[in-house]
């Protein structure tokens, strides 16, 4: 699953958005989406009481401070300890709204950042307005709820009891989208959009995709919105300059592995064990070698017919004998 997936999950189902670093880590894997959200987090003074456990997966480590100011994590359920921690481990970082609005409202075409203050406890707040033209302007706001029922109150608390009509409503994901929800929105010409579906990690920030300008084609007839002529939906930046350069990376990282691939072959020719391979090659094992997310290597793929030819070599062990000098 792409990193920036995993983070907007994780956003729905942990309601303080705080954890220590290898916890975030744990959720954001590698590649561009850990180096985008980590610019998100900010430290608190209060260390964390509880340490992602490795061996048993949503079983927490406590640690306790030992003599000497040593920090060993235990793990309670079967009083075995693990090793001491260094004070650096135990920081808890919490998600910056304010560094979160800023990003998204640099990365969707025409949103003008609110300039209000924001409240780091708020489980909702104004990004700011979309603003087509000088005479239209819509307000955005990030929706961030744990569950179906809180998600249904605060649309309805927008939109109904509000009396708000024309208004953009971000969730990080559709996890807690429910028919009444999307009933509600619809009847109040509000538009509903999932973060994961509209934004995606470029670098060490946020760009947005291609989907966020068809929501907003969808929104404008929506409330029967003419946009002005001159209008210019924003255009990823150099997507397919980005695209090739991912590319040029997945090349090379399958070059490297068809090399050390036919060597593992060959050993197994010799060993009597037939032409067979050591590891069929994955597209998320592709992804790590070549320090990108899965999501990514199926865009290459799709983009540069030789690239399909080479992931078909690397899988197929009569051809590494023939082509993987």
């Amino acid at each position: 699953m792409p990193g920036m997936v995993r983070f907007w999950e994780w956003l729905e189902s942990r309601p303080d958005r705080t954890a220590a670093m290898d916890e975030w880590q744990q959720v954001l894997g590698g590649g561009e989406s850990r180096s985008v959200a980590q610019r998100f987090l900010k430290p608190l003074e209060t260390p964390s009481t509880a340490y992602p456990n490795s061996r048993r997966r949503g079983f927490p480590l406590k640690y306790a401070c030992q003599r000497d100011g040593d920090i060993l994590v235990r793990d309670e359920t079967d009083n075995q300890a693990g090793s001491s921690l260094l004070a650096g481990d135990v920081v808890r970082y919490r998600l910056c709204l304010h560094a979160l609005r800023s990003s998204l409202a640099n990365a969707l075409n025409r949103v003008c950042v609110s300039r209000t203050p924001v409240d780091q406890d708020a489980r909702t707040i104004q990004i700011g307005n979309w603003e087509p033209k000088k005479s239209a302007m819509f307000p955005v706001h990030l929706l961030i709820h744990t569950s179906t029922d809180d998600l249904k109150n605060e649309v309805y608390e927008q939109i109904i009891f509000g009396k708000r009509r024309g208004a953009i409503l971000l969730t990080p994901t559709r996890m807690h989208w429910c028919e009444k929800i999307i009933d509600a929105v619809q009847l109040h010409n509000t538009l509903l959009v999932p973060l994961c579906e509209v934004v995606e990690a470029s670098g060490d920030a946020l760009r947005q995709t291609p989907e966020w300008d068809q929501y907003l084609k969808s929104f404008a007839e929506m409330i029967s919105l003419k946009l002005p002529s001159n209008y210019q939906y924003k255009e990823p930046l150099p997507k397919r300059a980005t695209l090739m350069a991912k590319t040029e990376k997945v090349k090379h990282a399958l070059v490297d592995h068809i090399r050390s691939a036919r060597s593992g072959v060959v050993a197994n020719l010799d060993a009597g064990n037939g032409a067979t391979l050591v590891k069929f090659l994955t597209k998320t094992q592709l992804g790590n070698l070549a320090g990108l997310e899965p999501y990514h290597i199926t865009r290459c793929l799709n983009a540069d017919p030789q690239l399909r030819l080479l992931y078909e070599i690397a899988n197929d062990p009569e051809q590494l004998l023939r082509y993987g000098k």
